[in-house]
C-alpha cells in the first residue's frame, strides 16, 4: 500500500530549494527531477498494479461464465443437510453436485438421484472439474477454515456469483462478508425463522415452501428486449408480483415505473406454473 502514496510534494519541493540555492545549475536539475516526478506519477500505479497481478495476489473477483440452461450449483459437503438441500434445489429444477473428499457410501444420500463427486482436494483444478466455472452457485458445509478456502478460490477464479456458507464460528465472519458470501448461522437462522412465522406467518411460509403451490424466484433478465422496460408494461401473469429489484449488488424499491436494465435480479412471488412462465419470459 505504501507505493501508492504521493512523494511528489516532497520532490517539488525539494527540486524549487536546489533551483534557489544554486541558481547557475539549479534550475537545470529542478526541471529534471521535475519531468522524472511526473514519469513516475504517470507510471507508477499502473506498472504497480501489473505487478500484482503478475504475482497473484491481486485477488479481485474472477470472470465467471455465463451459460444457457438451467441454473447450477455446487454443495460442498456430504451430510444429511446437504443431501436435503440437494432434493429440493433439484426439484426446483436446478442442477446439482456434491462434492466430498471423504469416499461416503451411497446409501449416505438415500433415494435421491444426486450426483456426488470425490474430489482429492478443494484446490482450483478439482473446482474446475466439478464444473465451477459454470455453476450459478456455491453452497458449503465444512469446517470454517474449509468454507472460507473454497469461497476464496471461487471467487477469485470462476467470480461465482451467489455463494453461501453455513459458519459454526463468527470469527471468519469479516473474511466471508468481504468476498459477498451469504453467511447461515443454524443457531441464529431458526430464531429469525420463528420470529417471521409469529410476526408474518403468510410470508414466512411461502418462504419456507410450505404454502402450497406459492413459491418464490428470483430470474435474472437476460432478454435483450427487456432492457430499459418498465414494469407496469410487462405482461406477468395475473397472479405474480414483483417484489424487489437487484442491481449491481443493491437492492432497488421496484415500482411500476421501475425500468429493467441487462443483468438485473427479479424476485417474484406466485403460483408455480406462472413463475415458469415468469423464468421463461426474463432469460429467454
Amino acid at each position: 500500500g505504501l507505493a501508492f502514496v504521493t512523494q511528489a510534494g516532497i520532490g517539488l519541493g525539494l527540486a524549487k530549494s536546489v533551483a534557489i540555492a544554486y541558481p547557475t545549475w539549479g534550475p537545470e536539475f529542478a526541471s529534471l527531477i521535475i519531468a522524472i516526478i511526473v514519469v513516475n506519477q504517470l507510471l507508477g500505479p499502473p506498472l504497480f498494479k501489473w505487478a500484482i497481478h503478475l504475482v497473484g495476489e491481486s485477488h479481485e473477483r474472477g470472470e465467471h461464465c455465463d451459460h444457457v440452461g438451467p441454473r447450477r450449483v455446487v454443495i460442498f459437503g456430504l451430510e444429511g443437510h446437504s443431501v436435503a438441500l440437494a432434493a429440493q434445489l433439484k426439484m426446483h429444477g436446478w442442477l446439482v453436485k456434491l462434492a466430498e473428499r471423504r469416499n461416503e457410501p451411497r446409501d449416505r444420500v438415500g433415494e435421491a438421484d444426486i450426483e456426488i463427486v470425490h474430489v482429492p482436494e478443494y484446490d482450483v483444478s478439482s473446482m474446475r472439474a466439478l464444473g465451477l466455472d459454470k455453476a450459478d452457485a456455491i453452497v458449503v458445509m465444512l469446517s470454517d477454515e474449509e468454507n472460507l478456502r473454497v469461497c476464496q478460490l471461487a471467487y477469485e477464479h470462476f467470480g461465482t456469483p451467489q455463494m453461501v456458507a453455513r459458519v459454526n464460528h463468527h470469527r471468519l465472519l469479516t473474511e466471508f462478508k468481504e468476498l459477498g458470501v451469504v453467511v447461515v448461522d443454524p443457531a441464529m437462522a431458526i430464531v429469525s425463522m420463528l420470529d417471521h412465522m409469529v410476526r408474518s406467518p403468510l410470508a414466512a411460509s411461502v418462504m419456507l415452501g410450505t404454502e402450497e403451490g406459492q413459491d418464490i424466484v428470483e430470474v435474472e433478465v437476460r432478454d435483450q428486449a427487456l432492457d430499459g422496460k418498465l414494469l407496469r408494461d410487462l405482461r406477468l401473469p395475473l397472479d405474480t408480483l414483483v417484489l424487489s429489484v437487484s442491481r449491481d449488488g443493491h437492492m432497488l424499491v421496484s415500482h411500476g415505473y421501475t425500468a429493467l436494465h441487462l443483468g438485473d435480479h427479479v424476485t417474484v412471488i406466485g403460483s408455480e406454473d406462472s413463475l415458469e412462465q415468469v423464468a421463461v419470459m426474463f432469460e429467454e
